[in-house]
């Protein structure tokens, strides 16, 4: 940036906006103006500029020779005329043949970004000596130094309780702190995602510093490269509240158990106070009635309860903590837990042509889901892996089968033919993974079972996965813990599976050298005629999780997918066209319910062209949600309940004017909310934030020193840029009018 000082008479600003200058006067005798930042960086040509320099003497000399003499003689004044605008016209031609491009670097200032965060969750609705905290956010959002800020800064919003969402800021001020969750970690996380690339200067954190969600923000801090600013909002004494912290039993039992349970009681503030404790279930049986006493400002205590699991269905399990005078809420002092009662394990029989990791790593899998009971048959020369025998009785009795690298060539024919009859004649689910060893004219006896053509194998190729459709089976449970190509490698036959029609691919796999060239499906997935399979076509799945071992989620991806199999291969099969249901039985008040429904049509197949209604009832009060479709006969929507109790809905799928089905659920919505598990203000994580990242705490009743200390340094940003003259219309102008110039000067002179 250039700037003068000069005198002049001149007072006002004036802006000579054509020319980029603008000029200011602040007094009768000084004057300055300031030129815009853009800087000509020079004229490059496609050819060395030495040989331009070269041929434009010989082109000035050339038009210097012709007009040394002339005839008729003409004044000298005339003669040196013409010899100039010969001159010119020739370099202009040159300058044209050496292609010359025009280089300029533009130059201006940026101001940084402040990415505000405004904690919107449940807590911020507690009132602190009579005054709200929401109360005290909302004032010092109006404050005019906000306006002062953008002045020098760009400002980004989001309001944030468990993730962080993009908010204009009257929309944060319209709105109510009702988010369940804090989460304040990931969320400044999210909005650093949400504006990389940006230059992002600072961050401003508006909260109470409650955390009962995602990782520990002090240490989150550490590795933040942008300085995080925290205002604290809130009393941070403890405050008179009990609560009932948690309901510990198991989500599923079996009928004829006796299944314990256990309730967690927390108190603050409530040294000598008296309460009481009430377990109760759906069937109207008081399971627990204990008085309590709070001895010291901080109590909890576990209390133990058990009950009959003797009905087959769901139980719901409610803990009331009867309320105690001046406590801080009393909407925390009631839970509920459902617990869902089976009539037995189902037996899975595993068969493995050979031990090997893939097996070793299903049955653990298996092994972490309570609903089953799994017996592994591995095969060995002399028979089966501990002496193990595959009786009639056993193979009777499964429910499912799972085949690891089998049947092989010298798979014992007895077993495979008892196996094979089970799978195809009774439909027992079956999930299949292949192996170096699979014989593909021994399974040609479940080739109406398999979703897949196979054709005899060579050596295995190294392959990646890669997302293939979706299907009910994986995604009614939201996404896993990976995406299929973040997996690494494992072993596959290129080019010798293919997927029958009534298939749907999964997961697809390529060779890691041509990742390019597609290789042929993973992980497929059928349901014909009731008969449930899942093939995986690759094998040694076991380094899925192996892989992944470092990673916060990527021990759970392979335990994940394989309960999400187990759970749909073991589903009822009813031929029910439209299923709906719930991601979950109990809800906080606030909290989202995802709505699921599956569509089929008479065949069976998912269809995706419906329209799909739900209503949510309370009491008369409803509302009516239309799903959308997300593919393969999937659709999903979101209710969220503003008052707690017991909900019910209803919904049916239309599809070209026809009502395929209907279905009907219920599901529980409690006043607890994970916000009442500490309500008090915590300004240490707050300041330990600030001071990990380079930033500042500040007090929401003190905030002008924010504004003062803010940090906000101008980025100077350059940008070059480039314009090709020799293609430009004026210079072909130039040069006419020079050529005519000259004839015309000729002409009058007399000159041919």
């Amino acid at each position: 940036m250039a700037s003068r000082t000069a005198g002049g008479t001149t007072s006002g600003q004036t802006a000579l906006a054509d020319y980029g200058i603008t000029i200011t006067s602040s007094s009768l005798f000084e004057l300055s103006y300031t030129l815009p930042l853009l800087a000509v960086r020079g004229v490059t040509f496609g050819a060395p500029t030495l040989l331009f320099v070269l041929l434009s003497i010989a082109c000035i000399a050339l038009a210097v020779i012709v007009y040394r003499q002339t005839l008729p003689p003409v004044g000298t004044l005339r003669r040196r005329s013409l010899a100039a605008i010969r001159a010119l016209a020739l370099l202009i031609v040159l300058f044209l043949i050496f292609e010359p491009v025009l280089l300029w670097l533009d130059r201006r200032d940026q101001h940084a970004q402040v990415l505000l965060l405004v904690d919107r969750s449940a807590s911020m609705a507690v009132a602190d000596n009579g005054v709200v905290r929401d109360s005290v956010v909302k004032n010092l959002l109006r404050r005019s130094e906000w306006q002062d800020l953008l002045k020098r800064a760009s400002l980004r919003e989001f309001a944030f309780g468990d993730s962080a969402v993009s908010s204009p800021l009257d929309s944060i001020l319209a709105s109510s702190a009702d988010l369940v969750g804090s989460n304040p970690a990931d969320a400044w996380l999210e909005a650093a995602r949400a504006t990389a690339g940006e230059d992002v200067g600072a961050i401003v954190l508006i909260t109470d510093g409650a955390q009962n969600s995602g990782p520990n923000p002090e240490r989150v801090a550490v590795e933040s490269d942008v300085p995080i600013y925290t205002i604290g909002v809130g009393d941070t004494t403890l405050r008179r509240d009990a609560l009932i912290a948690d309901i510990l039993t198991n989500d599923i039992a079996y009928k004829g158990a006796q299944v314990p349970v256990r309730v967690r009681v927390r108190g603050q503030g409530l040294s000598g106070a008296n309460g009481r404790l009430r377990l109760v279930d759906s069937r109207s049986r008081t399971l627990l009635d204990e008085p309590l006493k709070f001895d010291g400002s901080l109590y909890e205590k576990t209390l133990e309860a058990s009950f009959q699991a003797d009905v087959e269905g769901e139980l719901r399990l409610t803990a009331i903590l009867d309320s105690i005078p001046g406590e801080l809420a009393t909407e925390n002092n009631r839970r509920s837990r459902v617990v869902r009662i089976l009539d037995s394990k189902y037996n899975v029989v595993l068969l493995a042509g050979a031990p090997s990791p893939d097996v070793t790593f299903l049955m653990q899998a298996l092994g972490q889901d309570t609903t089953v009971a799994v017996t592994a048959l591995v095969e060995t020369r002399n028979g089966f892996v501990g002496g193990k025998s595959a009786n009639a009785e056993l193979l009777n009795s499964a429910d499912m089968f799972a085949l690891v690298n089998y049947p092989t060539s010298a798979t014992n024919r007895q077993v495979w033919d008892a196996v094979a009859a089970r799978l195809v004649s009774d439909g027992v689910p079956l999930l299949w993974v292949s192996g170096s060893a699979v014989s593909p004219s021994a399974s040609e006896k479940i080739d109406d079972r398999l979703p897949f053509d196979m054709a005899p194998q060579s050596l295995a190729d190294r392959v990646i996965v890669r997302d293939g459709a979706s299907h009910s089976a994986i995604s009614a449970r939201g996404p896993l813990a990976a995406n299929w190509a973040q997996l690494p490698p494992v072993s596959g036959a290129v080019g010798k599976i293919t997927a029958k029609p009534a298939a749907t691919v999964v997961a697809t796999f390529a060779n890691e050298l041509t990742p390019e060239l597609p290789g042929g499906p993973a992980l497929l997935i059928s349901d014909m005629n009731r008969r449930r399979t899942a093939a995986f076509t690759v094998h040694d799945i076991y380094r899925w999780a192996l892989g992944r071992a470092k990673e916060s989620a990527g021990n759970d991806f392979y335990s994940d997918l394989t309960a999400r199999l187990t759970a749909w291969l073991l589903a009822p099969t009813e031929e029910k066209q439209v299923k709906i249901t719930t991601d979950k039985k109990v809800y906080s008040s606030g909290e989202p319910v995802r709505l699921q429904a599956q569509v089929y049509g008479a065949d069976l197949q998912p269809l995706d062209d419906a329209g799909v209604l739900v209503t949510v009832a309370q009491n008369e009060q409803t509302e009516t949600i239309a799903l959308r479709a997300k593919g393969n006969g999937l659709y999903e929507g979101q209710f969220t309940a503003t008052t707690a109790g017991d909900f019910t809905y209803g919904g049916f799928a239309v599809a070209r004017g026809d009502t395929i089905g209907k279905d009907r659920g219920a599901f529980v919505v409690e006043s607890f909310n994970l916000e009442w598990l500490d309500s008090r203000a915590r300004f240490d994580v707050l300041q330990a934030v600030s001071r990990n990242s380079g930033g500042q705490f500040f007090s929401a009743n003190q905030p002008d020193s924010l504004f003062e200390k803010l940090a906000l340094p101008t980025r100077v940003i350059e940008s070059q840029h480039e314009i090709s003259l020799w293609n430009r219309p004026l210079f072909l102008w130039i040069l006419i009018g020079l050529l005519g110039l000259e004839w015309l000067l000729r002409k009058r002179s007399g000159m041919l």
